[in-house]
This record gives C-alpha cells, structure tokens and sequence, in this order.
C-alpha cells in the first residue's frame, strides 16, 4: 500500500492526471528532502519505508499542488478544495489536517483578493476554519504522542515535555485574517469580538494589542 492508496486517491490520481503529470509531482515529491530512487517516495510500500510524512489527505494534496506544473496544480487545487468539504463534516475526520488546509487555502485565496470570487473564498475559509477553534485547542495544547515514544517511556519513566506538557497555541489564520477583512471593511464591532473570542481561546497573535487598537477605533467611530 502506498500513500495514494492510503488515501483512497488512486483511482482519481489515474484518472485526473495525465502520465506526464503524475510523473513530474511523483517525482518531484521528496519529503524531509528524501533523494530520488528507484521508485517514487509516492509509490513506495509503506511497510517498507522508514518514516511516514505525518500528513493527512488534505496536506498531502496540498503539497503535491505546490510543485505540480500549472495545469495540474489547478487540478490538484480543486481536489483539495472538494475532499477539504467533505473531510470538514465527516464525524471522523482529522481536525488538524483540515485546519492545516484551511490556513493554507486562506493565504492562498486572500493573496487573489483582488479578485470577487477569491476575496470571498478567504472569508469563506476563514469561517470554516474559525468554527472548529474551539475542538483544534484541546488538540495543539496536548499533542498526541507517538506510540514509539510511549513504549519508551514505559520502559525509561522519562518525560518528554513537548508531549506531556501543555503547549503554547500557534497562530489562528482564520481568527487574524477575518479580524482584518473586518476591520477594512468598517466593521469595527465584528472584528472586535472575533479578536477577543480568540484571544479567550489562546490563540497567538498579540490579540491583546489588536483589541486595544480596536477599541480606539471603536471610539472614534461612536463619537463621529
């Protein structure tokens, strides 16, 4: 079994791509800078591989979109975008894979902003993103532990603090990038209150700054 079975991407890889393009971003795909062998690391049985890229399906979509040529990124975009609804209301799909596409469709389609539709689609994304906050906090500050790691452990008694420490919350692109459409836009309030709800959550972006920066602004609106 290889990573395109894995994901159950197969049937659509043979199908959406032609020969050429499968062969660029096959072997194009090197994780953690892995040389080209004999057989594409895409290919490989991963029972006989050494490591595994940790990716979920969006994420590994995501990156083979990033060194596909032209015609089949657009390809590879619009897959990532279609399984990325459906990966968003499975009942068990992984939460930080879709959060981790979410933030890099955000960037992606705010950087098109000058276009409506793209414009649209970073608030789109940014909504989703924000409306699983609260189930990705739990996630961040208490990483799951690889299970190599936990028989070391039994054995050791050793602690790992990166695992059974609580961690610092990264940066939220939903929460900072809605803030700003918001407060571009003259809603002054909304941006406000997302800010504040991520900052109660824990998420890192100086929130504490931009609620001070809000709240003057905020005054000067109600004055005028």
């Amino acid at each position: 079994m290889d990573l395109l079975d894995k994901y159950q991407l197969k049937e659509w890889w043979l199908q959406a791509l032609t020969a050429s393009q499968r062969n660029q971003v096959a072997n194009d795909y090197r994780p953690m800078g892995l040389p080209i062998g004999e057989t594409p690391y895409l290919y490989q049985d991963l029972d006989k591989t050494d490591s595994n890229n940790g990716f979920g399906k969006l994420s590994l979509l995501l990156t083979l979109s990033y060194i596909a040529g032209d015609e089949a990124k657009h390809i590879l975009q619009t897959k990532v975008e279609n399984e990325l609804l459906q990966c968003y209301t499975a009942p068990d799909s992984n939460l930080i894979d879709v959060h981790l596409a979410l933030a890099s469709l955000i960037k992606h389609h705010y950087s098109l902003r000058t276009a409506p539709e793209h414009y649209e689609k970073a608030k789109e994304f940014c909504l989703m993103q924000i409306s699983i906050s609260s189930k990705l906090v739990k996630k961040f500050r208490h990483l799951e532990k690889p299970k190599e790691l936990k028989k070391l452990q039994n054995i050791t008694g050793i602690k790992d603090p990166y695992y059974d420490e609580p961690q610092m919350l990264p940066s939220h692109t939903g929460y900072k990038q809605l803030a700003i459409i918001l407060e571009k836009e003259g809603n002054i309030e909304g941006a406000l209150k997302l800010s504040k709800q991520a900052l109660k959550q824990g998420w890192t972006d100086n929130y504490e700054k931009r609620i001070d920066k809000l709240n003057q602004k905020l005054a000067k609106q109600k004055k005028n």
